[in-house]
């Protein structure tokens, strides 16, 4: 096929996939997102939302920068416009896409430029069918926004491995500069490997002078994004510091990332076969032998080791890592087919298995994550068809599915999120202070808040003043759970549910990969015993139900 013709499919398929399946159908995969980003963004736009204790002005450790470009964009949307509340967040997610979709764009004219068409193809491809950044790439996270911006530094990382231009040296670190101080510190490391190079390449009065103008350039993105955080704080507020000083010089058994689990060495290996097609993978590990971008391989080495040597893991932790992984892959896919090339018919059957292979275990992946964890988004949605025009504060709860919680955009206005009792015995987040200014509910301390997941009873609200509640159709533990099926019968009505995944009780590939129906009762036919072992997928309900009135109550009770 010509190369001119698979780049405009796979450009089209791009920007159907960020601009339109991404934003509306992908996933929230991590609560993270949800409480420390969209909660206050809400805030910023709406009044309310939930507080971590990371906003707390005594601790200081997310970034309200950050959030200040998806509020300006915003605003102005609600200023025109009378829009339901979750297009907000479908509008962010847009933007994000775009954001990527055209640092995509502009690294895969530079691989087109630097090395092939052919490569470039193959780069595109690899991103497009590649699960990990199908949802991180649309998440309200600083490290989702490290690993767009990443695709910049590497754009200017290849332009100054071809060039040495001191100009797209500084270009390459300005990118991660700016993904560093705004939110995520750590992604400065990525920068050492192409500073070493810099150093031994030029003469020392080169790398003095590119010194001086970086420092100048970090000296004025930390000015800017420390002036904004400390006006909202209230105090001088270094983020990019105090997320480095938490995670990493005050860490010890009671406080730190550590108290949020940790998990195996194997976590991350598990990890990347999910989010990334195994060929992809195999063909990005061969793809680092390609020593002319030694650097862009060094970095992603150590960015890999540093973080699986630590025993907190998440998989956002490995975001960065995805645009190398793409890139490495691509190179390698060329190589590979480049030396059977004079085999025609051998070649263009390797390059099928590559491409059909890589599709169809990206397609099962996504599916699944679409089909198995869209619920929440879907079931809060119900609340705005079930609106009243009363002003009087509605309390949606929900207990031991309070992580899921998509965001407060998924809220009616008069509506706010509650926690009632569960078996959660770590800390909830809290409500910032409504009814003031921005600056007043951003710079109260608040009340119950610590650094260590200790459990703050204030945090619980009682299931007599509920007027929603959304949980899962599985047994509860009625000494732990507030809600359970014995209380739930007669003084709740299921107002809408939706099939969830139940983890406990599936396979791993069940929860994984979504096999189509028809395949699936093929093999329950002809190999039943070992497709069981293999393969299982359960369903559950996730619901809302609705508070009956007591009349109603009275009368089912009798």
């Amino acid at each position: 096929m010509n190369n001119k013709y698979c780049t405009f499919v796979l450009v089209v398929l791009l920007v159907a996939t960020r601009l339109y399946i991404q934003p509306f159908y992908s996933l929230i995969s991590d609560c993270d997102e949800t409480f420390n980003y969209w909660e206050p963004l809400n805030l910023l736009l709406r009044g309310f939302g939930k507080q971590t204790w990371e906003y707390s002005p005594e601790y200081s450790i997310r970034s309200w920068s950050f959030l200040l470009p998806f509020y300006s964009l915003l605003y102005p949307l609600n200023a025109v416009a009378e829009i339901q509340a979750n297009w907000n967040f479908y509008a962010v997610r847009i933007l994000l896409g775009l954001f990527s979709l055209i640092q995509e764009w502009k690294l895969f004219k530079e691989i087109t430029g630097t090395t092939t068409l052919e490569i470039a193809n193959f780069w595109l491809f690899y991103q497009l069918f590649n699960p990990g950044w199908f949802h991180a790439s649309v998440e309200l996270l600083p490290s989702a926004i490290a690993m767009i911006l990443q695709l910049g530094s590497i754009n200017y990382a290849l332009k100054y491995l071809s060039t040495s231009a001191s100009s797209n040296f500084i270009g390459s670190l300005t990118f991660n500069m700016i993904a560093g101080i705004l939110g995520w510190p750590f992604v400065l490391v990525l920068n050492l490997p192409l500073c070493i190079h810099y150093v031994w390449t030029h003469r020392i009065i080169s790398s003095v002078r590119t010194a001086f103008d970086c420092s100048l350039i970090f000296l004025l993105i930390s000015v800017i994004v420390i002036g904004i955080d400390s006006l909202f704080y209230g105090k001088f507020a270094p983020v990019a510091w105090n997320i480095f000083f938490y995670n990493v010089l005050n860490a010890d058994e009671e406080a730190g990332p550590n108290i949020f689990g940790t998990e195996p060495f194997s976590y991350y290996i598990q990890n990347l076969l999910l989010n990334f097609p195994i060929t992809t993978l195999g063909f990005a590990v061969l793809g680092v032998s390609h020593w002319r971008l030694w650097p862009l391989w060094t970095s992603a080495i150590v960015w890999f080791t540093v973080f699986a040597l630590q025993p907190h893991k998440e998989e956002r932790f490995l975001y960065p890592l995805y645009g190398y992984i793409s890139l490495s892959a691509s190179i390698l896919t060329y190589k590979a087919l480049k030396v059977y090339k004079k085999y025609f018919s051998f070649a263009f059957v390797v390059k099928l298995i590559i491409v059909g292979t890589v599709i169809l275990q990206s397609l099962l992946r996504i599916f699944a994550l679409i089909e198995n964890y869209r619920a929440p988004m879907t079931v809060y949605s119900e609340l705005f068809s079930r609106e009243s025009t009363s002003n009087s504060t509605v309390n949606v709860c929900t207990g031991r599915e309070w992580y899921h919680f998509p965001n407060s955009f998924y809220l009616p206005n008069a509506h706010r999120l509650r926690f009632v009792k569960s078996g959660f015995d770590g800390l909830l987040p809290g409500d910032f202070i409504e009814d003031e200014s921005i600056f007043t509910a951003v710079r109260a301390v608040p009340k119950g808040m610590n650094n260590r997941n200790m459990f703050d009873e204030s945090k619980i609200w009682p299931l007599e003043e509920c007027d929603y509640f959304v949980d899962i159709t599985l047994p509860t533990d009625g000494e732990k759970d507030s809600f359970t099926g014995s209380n739930s019968a007669n003084r709740w009505n299921a107002v809408v549910c939706q099939k969830f995944i139940d983890g406990s009780d599936s396979k791993f590939l069940g929860r994984a990969f979504a096999v189509p129906e028809i395949i699936d009762c093929m093999m329950k036919e002809y190999i039943p015993e070992l497709w069981t072992k293999l393969y299982h997928a359960k369903y559950i309900d996730y619901c809302l139900y609705e508070k009956l009135p007591s009349s109603e109550y009275q009368v089912n009770a009798d």
